[in-house]
């Protein structure tokens, strides 16, 4: 019996997360109409995180930022999310509602990508992507 409440207890813990998660489609839709507060290389966006991570934290952390470079790749990651990475080192969290669009993504292509700039974590974090067109 005490396995089965053990798997309860952790079961309601991974809901619990997953409930106060804001999830990816959200956050799309809550910047859709917004006009970005930057518009800004992945190089830049690295290089200010390199200079200062708090500095780059108070600049992007929260705000709708278009970014522009070079796939390096296109994966699900974590809980199946989708991701595009680009070469400077930023990462753009998508929803599955964007899974027509990054089946057309490829590997050395330049992109520009709408998203909230999250933080530092694997690289810099974008989330609630969406792809902008050119």
């Amino acid at each position: 019996m005490s396995k089965t409440l053990f798997s309860a207890v952790i079961s309601l813990v991974l809901l619990a997360v997953l409930v106060a998660c804001e999830t990816e489609t959200g956050i799309a839709k809550d910047i859709a109409d917004q006009e970005p507060d930057f518009r800004v290389s992945a190089a830049q966006m690295v290089a200010d995180y390199e200079a200062s991570e708090s500095a780059a934290d108070d600049m992007y952390k929260g705000q709708v930022v278009v970014v522009t470079g070079v796939i390096s790749e296109v994966y699900r990651g974590f809980l199946y999310t989708p991701y595009v990475e680009l070469e400077a080192g930023v990462r753009c969290s998508f929803s599955d509602n964007e899974d027509p669009v990054m089946i057309t993504l490829e590997e050395g292509q330049t992109i520009s990508m709408k998203g909230r700039g999250d933080r530092l974590l694997f690289g810099v974090e974008l989330r609630g992507c969406t792809v902008e067109e050119p």
